[in-house]
């Protein structure tokens, strides 16, 4: 092949190998969208495509390996700009910092969608963005490992990367047909990327490049071993794709959000829930016990902004061990106070409050599932890491580490009327609370601000203007919906989501929450959003026992009411349950409507919650069982730990067992040889010492043949022992460097023939002179000889030859298995040492 190739066909060549290559293996990003491969392929293409184009003609041109990279990141960053940013380049071709702000504008706008939308999605610019920039790094990283590294081998993990990855984030993996054609693809790197060929491009048209004819025989073939593997994974991944359910079906059915066990809680709100109200109705690994066997509200986190987009939770900045703090809901202000509560406690008598009994099942939020109106918790929750903010009721832990945890909670629900709560509030609020959770100056003027000024219109109390808000979100002229958002571009969160919202009157709890939020901010009444769990219905059969599924992720608004406190609303449509102070009198509480799709469980003992002292401080028990519990962390960082040491080990092995031979043949120094010459009681053994000048010679000569395997240059088939050395010496000298270890100015020719006639006679001495025949006086310098030799070889070679030698050495593997070179006895014939012999005493 290298006979019709030139340079730039090679280069050309092995570009579009690998383009192929990785444009096949983004056929598996086709679950991700919900148009035609047609729709999004050619344009998230264009920047590798152009790239390798770029990379190929610099190449072809004499660059090896970081010119063109750099060219093919050049190219495919200017088609990448020009494509989706067009306005923004200076004379349609510079980038500027306009470009900039367009390109981080898109990226705000990909993150909403992939923090909001589900799989499949539509093929926007911003979408098609990211996947062309990830499609031209995968393939310039792969044309420079199968090209520059000269290690086609390994240069189909970056797309096989890619195929991995979209089988977790997509409905299931690459077509079978596509899978076929990059396997193809990758099979011909294998085949055309050999010895001979890249030869072409890191060799010619360098000055002193070797000739054809000296090239390694059957450097352009490759061992039927490797072709028949990679014929085997093609068919393994074929099947897999048509008749393994798990690969066919995918981790993120469509419709759903791929949700990595359960359990994770809120890192961003909205997000978050998004995610689980997409996903199936797994468990959330949160389950719990109350004494009427009713519902309750789970929060986790608090929205430190709603008018942000994404919505965020700040952590509560605390410093020192964790710690349980006393809580102060507003139900426990309207039952007269924290200390009057403990006092009820401590003299054992009942009181409004009633407890939950909570579990966690491989739980690894930051945020604690607290319940609503929370006025006290056991301490076992401070001992495992979290510390409860008391201005947002929750419990914050720097760990995400997976916890098994039961711990107890006195919650002090808000038990009155509207017109009751009404009495009791008064406008304004402590200027505190309304800096951090006031109205902010983008609702002045909003159509969220007119809205609300319009529906409490002649109303003064808070209350009256919180229950106005509430009943116009809950009537006939919104619906709840998970998909309207998603289809008509507005779901997210955000002042300019929520305006979208109410006039298209369709949306989940996100939307209704922020709504209301913003609107009661528009009248003057501070609001925060909570998320968390909505209730859920008893397990049937158990009459108290709840099971959270992922399903029930809500959010909802608080409200704080001046003299009350924070008091929870429920604005969203056939979620949760609507307060009674939101009601008129007699209208009475509903209770949950009864889930069916909830499994039953077993129910478990109900105790009430110790009550000890201010400090929240209580007796229960550590968990299930104090002294069986069984931490999950220490096992998984050792496996994480073990996991890593294991593929550090196994990436550096081949280098160290390299070494290691090295070492042991050519000793660690210039000075050292490996082992000591043998030395008998009685005086110097002649016998013993040639044996073992013998082996070193030999040690030596073996060390040389499988460096020049690792660096390409092995030996040939019959090539008889001077011809191999010559050959690897005008390798050696073609940069200057020499055998000798001097520079070329100051060796000689002379000099040169002299050490590789040593050589040779040292190793034509050890294998076939009979065991009788004294030692030649320059086989004592072999070693040293052929370590300068092996130097000055590795200094000649190129760098990416150089590094795929050290880390990948061939001479490694089996003769019949090592890529470049043909197999060949290891020991050369005697016709072709007998010829060369000949022809040598005849020009003699």
């Amino acid at each position: 092949m290298t006979g019709v190739l030139s340079r730039a066909g090679a280069a050309w060549l092995l570009a579009a190998l690998s383009g192929a290559l990785v444009v096949a293996a983004a056929l598996s990003l086709g679950a991700v969208f919900d148009a035609a491969p047609a729709a999004w392929l050619p344009p998230s293409s264009a920047p590798a495509v152009l790239g390798l184009a770029g990379a190929a003609t610099v190449r072809s041109l004499g660059g090896r390996m970081l010119r063109p990279l750099l060219a093919g990141l050049a190219v495919a960053a200017g088609t990448w700009c020009l494509q989706w940013w067009p306005e923004t380049l200076l004379a349609g071709l510079l980038p500027q910092g306009e470009t900039a702000g367009a390109i981080a504008t898109s990226a705000a706008e990909l993150r909403e969608t992939i923090w909001t939308d589900t799989v499949p999605v539509t093929p926007t610019d911003p979408v098609l963005a990211a996947v062309g920039a990830v499609l031209a790094l995968t393939a310039l990283v792969t044309d420079a490992i199968a090209v520059g590294l000269r290690s086609p081998a390994i240069a189909g993990i970056p797309p096989l990367a890619l195929i991995g990855a979209a089988a977790v984030i997509t409905a299931g993996v690459t077509p079978w047909p596509a899978l076929a054609v990059a396997a193809g693809a990758w099979l011909a790197l294998l085949a055309v990327g050999s010895d001979s060929l890249l030869s072409l491009i890191h060799e010619a048209p360098a000055p002193g490049a070797r000739p054809e004819s000296d090239r390694p025989a059957g450097g352009a073939s490759w061992p039927a071993g490797t072709v028949a593997a990679g014929a085997a994974a093609v068919a393994a991944l074929v099947a897999g794709a048509t008749q393994v359910p798990f690969l066919a079906t995918g981790l993120a059915p469509e419709g759903q959000r791929f949700v990595l066990g359960q359990g994770a809680g809120p890192v961003n709100p909205a997000a978050d829930l998004g995610r689980e109200l997409r996903s199936s109705t797994g468990y959330a690994g949160i389950s719990y016990e109350t004494e009427d066997g009713r519902g309750v509200y789970l929060r986790t986190a608090v929205v430190d902004d709603v008018h942000d987009s994404p919505w965020e939770a700040v952590p509560p900045q605390y410093s020192g061990p964790p710690t349980i703090t006393g809580f102060d809901p507003a139900g426990a202000r309207l039952a007269g106070g924290s200390d009057r509560l403990l006092a009820q406690a401590a003299a054992g008598g009942d009181g409004p409050w009633s407890v939950v009994s909570l579990s966690l099942d491989d739980w690894s939020g930051n945020w604690a599932p607290l319940p609503d109106q929370v006025w006290r918790v056991d301490q076992v929750v401070g001992e495992w890491g979290w510390q409860v903010e008391p201005s947002t009721s929750v419990a914050y832990r720097r760990e995400s580490t997976p916890v098994d945890l039961d711990y107890r909670a006195a919650v002090v629900p808000v038990r009155m009327g509207l017109e009751e709560l009404a009495s009791l509030t008064r406008p304004g609020a402590p200027q505190g609370i309304y800096n951090r959770w006031g109205a902010g100056p983008e609702l002045e003027g909003s159509r969220v601000e007119a809205l609300a000024r319009g529906v409490t219109a002649g109303m003064a109390n808070p209350v009256e203007q919180a229950a106005a808000i509430q009943a116009h979100l809950t009537s006939g002229r919104f619906t709840y919906s998970e998909t309207a958002p998603v289809e008509r571009g507005y779901d997210g969160s955000g002042l300019r989501m929520t305006e979208q919202f109410l006039e298209a009157g369709a949306g989940y709890c996100i939307h209704y929450a922020s709504a209301m939020t913003m609107m009661a901010q528009s009248v003057g009444i501070p609001a925060r959003v909570v998320v968390g769990y909505a209730p859920v219905a008893a397990t049937p059969g158990t009459g108290t026992h709840h099971r959270v599924t992922s399903d029930r992720a809500h959010s909802w608004p608080e409200l704080y009411l001046n003299g009350v406190g924070w008091v929870p609303f429920e604005p969203t449509p056939g979620v949760g349950r609507t307060p009674g102070y939101t009601q008129a009198r007699g209208s009475g509480d509903p209770a949950p409507e009864a889930d069916p799709r909830l499994p039953g469980t077993a129910a478990s003992p109900n105790a009430p919650l110790p009550a000890s002292g201010p400090g929240g401080e209580g007796s229960g028990p550590a968990g299930r069982d104090g002294t069986a519990r069984v931490d999950r962390t220490v096992g998984s960082m050792v496996l994480g730990l073990t996991l890593v040491a294991v593929l550090a080990g196994l990436a550096v092995l081949p280098r160290w067992l390299r070494a290691r031979r090295r070492r042991r043949r050519l000793g660690a120094r210039p000075h050292q040889a490996q082992d000591p010459a043998p030395r008998a009681i009685d005086g110097p053994d002649p016998a013993a010492e040639a044996r073992w000048m013998r082996r070193q010679v030999r040690d030596a000569w073996q060390e040389l043949e499988d460096t020049a395997t690792d660096l390409g240059l092995g030996r040939r088939a019959y090539e008889p022992e001077p011809a191999f050395a010559h050959r690897l010496v005008a390798r050696s000298t073609r940069d200057g460097a020499r055998p000798d270890g001097r520079s070329g100015a100051t060796a000689t020719v002379a000099a040169v023939d002299r050490e590789v006639e040593a050589i040779v006679d040292a190793i034509s001495w050890a294998r076939y002179a009979p065991d009788t025949s004294p030692a030649p006086a320059t086989v004592p310098g072999t070693v040293g000889r052929v370590r300068a030799l092996v130097t000055a070889l590795e200094q000649a070679a190129d760098p990416a030859v150089r590094r795929r030698a050290r880390w990948l050495p061939a001479s490694l593997l089996p003769a019949s298995g090592r890529p470049g070179s043909s197999a060949r006895p290891d020991r050369p014939g005697w016709p072709g040492w007998l010829d060369w012999t000949r022809d040598r005493h005849r020009r003699g």
